[in-house]
């Protein structure tokens, strides 16, 4: 009788052991749910609080450019320098404002009848000077871009061939650019054309460039602005440097001030079309990171300076 209850008590503690061991299994993985839910919501709100703050740097960076006032736009006043980590609420931003206005913008190559404009000679003399093409390559890219914006659908262009070839394959836009990265679909722009290229193009804002910000390459492919006959070249790379290096000591306040740069003189006045170049800025793309504990929102815009007015908005 004896060795029956201790059995029987045996078995009952190793049943209790059994149970407990459930009962703590069934805490510890309720308790680590219950955490992973916590740390998701956190995670959620953090990112919510960030969406709002790199919103909130894109709305600080219209009001920055709105109370530049003068009448020339250069990197070395207060809206060209970066603001990093800025106290804001439950966390910080940062805030960084360029000036657009300096590149190419691709939209002035063609119509959208296909007919060449006064950009068509400067992209080739950009793709030669960028992409170290030859005249013949660099010529078929922009006829690429001009059978692309071609918007009558009863023609054919000697691209539409290669774009039904395609897998996927899908038709020329026969519209300018909206976007910088559609450029990636036009015929001949690799991945590595594109890379090489975009830090000179954009597709916003009017046909002139910022001489204050426009890169060396910009400048010197800006003279190449008339027919392919008269062409006449007035700037040679030299003289682009002189240019290029006045400038990061002192801003162009106007366009007369490019005479002060050395070796340049009154040359200035008859190196680019009239009206194609200036010292102020219209369309600038501000880059805004709000962030709050680990949660992180980036913001992407791009600003016209005059009128203050929104061109594009997202968010990552």
């Amino acid at each position: 009788m004896m060795t029956c209850l201790r059995n029987e008590s045996g078995m009952a503690l190793l049943l209790v052991l059994v149970v407990v061991a459930l009962l703590s299994t069934l805490i510890i993985e309720f308790s680590f749910s219950t955490l992973v839910d916590l740390r998701a919501t956190e995670t959620f709100r953090d990112r919510t609080k960030a969406y709002y703050l790199a919103r909130g740097g894109v709305e600080a960076a219209r009001t920055i450019l709105q109370e530049d006032k003068n009448n020339f736009d250069h990197p070395d006043e207060f809206w060209g320098q970066p603001l990093v980590n800025i106290p804001a609420g439950d966390g910080d931003v940062s805030i960084t404002i360029r000036d657009l206005s300096g590149r190419f913008n691709l939209n002035t190559i063609a119509d959208e009848r296909g007919n060449p404009l006064t950009g068509y000679h400067r992209f080739i003399a950009l793709c030669e000077e960028v992409l170290q093409l030859d005249k013949v390559d660099a010529q078929q890219l922009a006829d690429s871009l001009v059978y692309w914006y071609n918007g009558d659908k009863t023609v054919t262009t000697p691209d539409d061939e290669y774009y039904a070839g395609l897998k996927p394959s899908y038709p020329r836009r026969g519209k300018k650019l909206v976007l910088l990265d559609e450029l990636r679909l036009v015929r001949g722009f690799d991945q590595d054309y594109f890379e090489r290229l975009k830090p000179y193009l954009r597709v916003v804002g009017d046909e002139s460039i910022n001489v204050n910000t426009a890169p060396a390459e910009v400048l010197y492919a800006w003279q190449f602005s008339a027919a392919e006959d008269n062409i006449e070249i007035i700037f040679d790379r030299q003289d682009i440097k002189m240019l290029v290096d006045y400038r990061s000591q002192s801003p162009y306040q106007r366009l007369q001030d490019l005479s002060q740069a050395e070796g340049i003189g009154d040359r200035w006045s008859g190196a680019w079309l009239q009206g194609s170049v200036g010292v102020k800025g219209t369309a600038f793309q501000v880059s805004s990171r709000g962030r709050v504990n680990q949660g992180t929102r980036r913001a992407q815009a791009i600003v016209r300076k005059q009128g203050n007015k929104l061109l594009s908005f997202k968010v990552e």
